[in-house]
């Protein structure tokens, strides 16, 4: 059951990751992530919708999204090999959802709501350039090693991490019971003072 638990986290995981490199798929993109989903769109004209269209060619976008799960996933394995036998499962539930035609409507608001017109053929004419299309080449790579440099890192102090969840969980739970027992006394209401019996005369 546990092992179950894990293949969906990494699956999600690789869900949310895949989600983001579809929207910052370049160094120049960053700000794009810093955008909220529930914010109000913002009108796109046809000449903003336009400039992000080329720019999405320029970058190779729709191709990258047909093949960003295998690479997503395999960069998930080489970290956890005992994701090896879902590999196909992982991958054609990533397929199934996180298309092109669902990512391209909403990549183009965020895009327009993000970057001015002019910025947009700036970087569009960047992308086309020689050093344009070996980042945009080399970027996956460049983002999945990154990826492993990170964890690599952080791995050795994982036992840090759970010590301070731990403690975390243990004060959390004290204080869900210091409230529970504030909560049952309020609701009994105040204890009866014992009354001193009457003097005799």
């Amino acid at each position: 059951m546990r092992r179950v638990a894990r293949i969906v986290l990494a699956v999600f995981t690789l869900a949310i990751a895949a989600s983001s490199r579809g929207q910052s798929p370049a160094p120049t993109a960053a700000a794009v992530g810093g955008a909220k989903p529930n914010q109000t769109a913002v009108p796109v004209s046809e000449s903003q919708r336009a400039a992000v269209a080329d720019l999405f060619v320029a970058l190779r976008l729709p191709q990258e999204v047909q093949t960003m799960p295998e690479s997503m996933i395999d960069g998930e394995i080489a970290r956890n090999p005992s994701l090896a036998p879902f590999r196909d499962l992982m991958v054609t539930w990533l397929k199934k959802y996180m298309t092109w035609p669902a990512l391209e409507p909403q990549l183009t608001q965020l895009y327009a709501s993000n970057f001015t017109e002019a910025e947009l053929k700036s970087m569009a004419a960047f992308y086309r350039s020689p050093a344009g299309q070996k980042a945009v080449q080399k970027m996956p790579e460049m983002m999945q090693r990154t990826a492993m440099l990170g964890a690599q890192l952080s791995q050795p102090h994982s036992d840090e991490l759970k010590k301070q969840i731990s403690a975390r969980a243990e004060e959390l739970q004290k204080k869900q019971q210091g409230d529970a027992r504030k909560e049952a006394g309020a609701a009994a209401g105040p204890s009866p003072r014992a009354t001193a019996p009457p003097k005799k005369p």
